[in-house]
C-alpha cells in the first residue's frame, strides 16, 4: 500500500488523537452514530407492537438500509462539489429537523418511512465528506488506525443500540428517542462547526460534468482504469460470503438442539470478533504489509468451511468469532482505495464503495435465507465457506500482482501549517 509522505514509525492512537480535526471528526462520528442505531431499533419495534405486521416491520427495515443504494453513487458526490465541511453540517442539521417532524404523535406510517427514506438518503453526502476529510486530516497509514477505531466505534454502536434500543422505547417512547436522535446530529454539527477547519470543494469548477450522474461516470472510469481499485471494489463479495454465520445463526442453534438464547449468542459472534479486530490487531499487526492482508482474507473465510462437520455451538461460536477478528483485513484495503482516488473525486468514489458493500450483503442474506430453507444451515454455512475462500484467495492474488503501486494522485499540501 501506499506510504507516500509517511514515516516508517509506528502510528499509534496517541498520533491520530492528537489531530484536533479527528477528534472532533471521530466524537461527532461516535454522537450521530449511537442515536441513530437506537433510533433504527426504536422505529422498528414500535411499527411491529402498533401494527402487529412483520411485512410493514420489514419495509420499515429496509428503510433504514436501503436508500444507501440510491445515495451512494449519486449524493456521495456533493462532498466533492461543495466544501465538506459545510455538506457534514448541512446532513446533520437536515436529518436533525426531519427526526423532529417524525417525533410528532399520530404521524401516518407513510409519512414516517418517506421521511426515514430522506434521512437515510442523507447519510451518503455526509458519509462521502466524512471519509474524505479523514483522509486529508490522516494522511498515508494513520488513516488505517483512524478507520479502524471508527469502524470500533460503529460495531459498539451497533450492538449498543440493537441491544438497548427496544428497552429505551418501552420507557421513554417513540417520540422521546427521536428527538434524543436529533439532539445528537445537532451536538454532532456543533462539534465538526468546532473543530474542522474550512476547505474549499475539491471538485475543479470549470470543465465538471454537469451533473451528478456524469460525476458517477467519471468515477467509474477511473476505478476502472487502474487495476488495483478494480480489485479492491470486488472484495465486498467475500466479505458478503461471511454474513452466512449471522444469517442462519437461529437455524443452526436449532439444528444443533438448542434455542432463543443460544442462537443470540451466535449471531453476536460475529460482530464481537469484529470488535475484538478492530481493537486487537491494530496493536498486533501495526504495519499492515500486504501479506498480513492477504492471510487475513484468508481466515475470514476459511473457518467457515469447517462447519461442513456442524460443530457444537462453542466450537461454532469460536469459528465465528475468528472469522470477525479477520475482518480487519478490508480496513487498510479501504484506506488504500480512499487514497489513491483524487480527492476530487473521492466523496463519489467512497458511496460506490459503500455502494457496492450494501448490495452484495443485502443479496447475499437473501440467497442464506432462500437456500436456508431446504438444505441444513450447517451445508449452506460450509458451502458459503468454500465460494468465499476461493474468492478471497483469487482476490488477493490479483491485488497483490496488480502491476505497481495502487495510483496516488498528487499529495495534498498539509494545510494544517497554514495560518
Amino acid at each position: 500500500m501506499p506510504e507516500e509522505g509517511q514515516s516508517h514509525g509506528r502510528v499509534t492512537y496517541a498520533d491520530i488523537f492528537g489531530e484536533r480535526e479527528f477528534r472532533a471528526l471521530f466524537i461527532s462520528r461516535t454522537l450521530s452514530t449511537v442515536g441513530d442505531y437506537v433510533a433504527r431499533v426504536a422505529l422498528v419495534i414500535t411499527v411491529f407492537s402498533d401494527t402487529g405486521s412483520v411485512a410493514l416491520m420489514g419495509v420499515t427495515f429496509a428503510l433504514t438500509t436501503l436508500p444507501d443504494l440510491f445515495g451512494g453513487p449519486l449524493l456521495a458526490g456533493l462532498a466533492d462539489r461543495f466544501p465538506r465541511r459545510a455538506v457534514m453540517v448541512a446532513a446533520d442539521l437536515a436529518r436533525a429537523s426531519l427526526l423532529l417532524v417524525m417525533a410528532v404523535p399520530g404521524l401516518p406510517l407513510l409519512a414516517l418511512w418517506a421521511l426515514l427514506f430522506v434521512i437515510r438518503l442523507l447519510d451518503s453526502p455526509f458519509n462521502g465528506a466524512y471519509l474524505s476529510t479523514m483522509s486529508v486530516v490522516l494522511p498515508g497509514r494513520r488513516l488505517v488506525k483512524g478507520s479502524a477505531v471508527t469502524q470500533l466505534v460503529n460495531h459498539v454502536s451497533y450492538t449498543v443500540g440493537f441491544a438497548g434500543g427496544g428497552l429505551i422505547v418501552a420507557f421513554t417512547g417513540l417520540s422521546v428517542v427521536l428527538v434524543g436522535n436529533a439532539v445528537t446530529f445537532v451536538l454532532s454539527a456543533l462539534v465538526i462547526m468546532a473543530g474542522v477547519r474550512t476547505r474549499p470543494a475539491t471538485a475543479p469548477r470549470t470543465g465538471a460534468p454537469s451533473s451528478l450522474l456524469g460525476a458517477t461516470r467519471d468515477v467509474i472510469r477511473y476505478i476502472a482504469a487502474h487495476r488495483r481499485l478494480r480489485v479492491i471494489m470486488l472484495f465486498p463479495f467475500p466479505i458478503a460470503a461471511t454474513l452466512v454465520s449471522e444469517t442462519l445463526a437461529t437455524p443452526y442453534a436449532a439444528q444443533a438442539g438448542h434455542g432463543a438464547a443460544v442462537a443470540g449468542l451466535l449471531m453476536g459472534a460475529g460482530t464481537a470478533g469484529i470488535v475484538v479486530g478492530l481493537w486487537l490487531l491494530p496493536l498486533l499487526v501495526p504495519d499492515q504489509r500486504p501479506g498480513h492482508v492477504v492471510v487475513l482474507s484468508v481466515i475470514s473465510c476459511a473457518p467457515l468451511v469447517l462447519f461442513a462437520a456442524a460443530p457444537g455451538v462453542v466450537a461454532a461460536g469460536a469459528l465465528m468469532v475468528i472469522s470477525g477478528i479477520a475482518l480487519y483485513y478490508w480496513i487498510p484495503l479501504a484506506a488504500e482505495f480512499t487514497q489513491a482516488v483524487p480527492d476530487d473525486m473521492r466523496g463519489q468514489a467512497v458511496g460506490l464503495l459503500t455502494t457496492m458493500m450494501r448490495v452484495t450483503q443485502g443479496i447475499a442474506i437473501l440467497i442464506f435465507g432462500l437456500t436456508g430453507q431446504h438444505t441444513a444451515s450447517s451445508t449452506v454455512m460450509a458451502v458459503s465457506g468454500v465460494i468465499g475462500t476461493l474468492m478471497v484467495i483469487a482476490l488477493s492474488v490479483a491485488w497483490v500482482r496488480a502491476t505497481g503501486p495502487a495510483p496516488t494522485p498528487v499529495e495534498v499540501e498539509d494545510d494544517r501549517l497554514t495560518p
